[in-house]
């Protein structure tokens, strides 16, 4: 199953795009995206009729619509996924400069996972790799490794980061258009079919995934 773990749309302030129009272009496009994970930079809607909208907009178009959050860090920008009430009261997603390594140890501890996003593009998880892992163990197991709007070169550092470290490895758009050049660009292949945020967290930690480049992009 092909999951795009990092997308935008108008929650953000640096993109205009509604929702249904990612789901077009993935649809027009042939591509194979089975999910979609929007992921608002310091914003975690929690609106029971944004939830229905996203419902009918997954019904209407056979993509999962999934949310997690990226985070502002002490040390960088975290994909959230698997937030709960207990870790909302610990920690204001929304916030800036959280304090990194107890959002991951908390986060993990309630079943969900906190992935650093393109680590070596303006990021401070990149040079601290090593000592994060030794530290947090498997509290800290996977990295966007592959990131759309990355160049090779940091691609290729978080890449060779994840295999020296023996991190999971995934990737994401990091779309904030539905273009060609933000959109379908990269994303995460897992093993298994998932339905819901909790079956995404069980299969990223579990290490069942990795990057996937679709073949069309630029």
């Amino acid at each position: 199953m092909i999951v795009d773990l990092h997308v935008h749309t108008h929650l953000s302030d640096d993109s205009k795009t509604a929702p249904e129009k990612y789901l077009e272009a993935a649809i027009k496009s042939g591509a194979g995206l089975g999910a979609i994970c929007f992921t608002e930079h310091r914003r975690f809607p929690r609106d029971p009729e944004l939830d229905r909208v996203y419902a009918e907009l997954s019904d209407n178009h056979g993509i999962l619509i999934l949310k997690g959050i990226e985070a502002d860090t002490d040390l960088g920008h975290l994909l959230l996924f698997g937030l709960n009430d207990a870790v909302i009261r610990r920690f204001d997603p929304e916030q800036r400069m959280l304090r990194s390594e107890h959002l991951i140890e908390v986060l993990h501890g309630e079943g969900g996972i906190a992935i650093p996003a393109h680590p070596f593009r303006d990021s401070g998880f990149g040079v601290r790799l090593d000592d994060l892992v030794a530290k947090l163990g498997s509290a800290l197991s996977a990295i966007e490794a592959i990131n759309g709007q990355n160049s090779a070169k940091e691609n290729e550092r978080a890449t060779m980061a994840a295999e020296k470290l023996g991190l999971t490895a995934l990737g994401g758009s990091d779309a904030h258009f539905p273009t060609a050049h933000w959109f379908l660009t990269c994303a995460t292949e897992l093993e298994r079919p998932i339905k819901n945020v909790e079956e995404l967290c069980v299969e990223l930690r579990a290490g069942r995934a990795r990057p996937y480049r679709f073949p069309s992009a630029p």
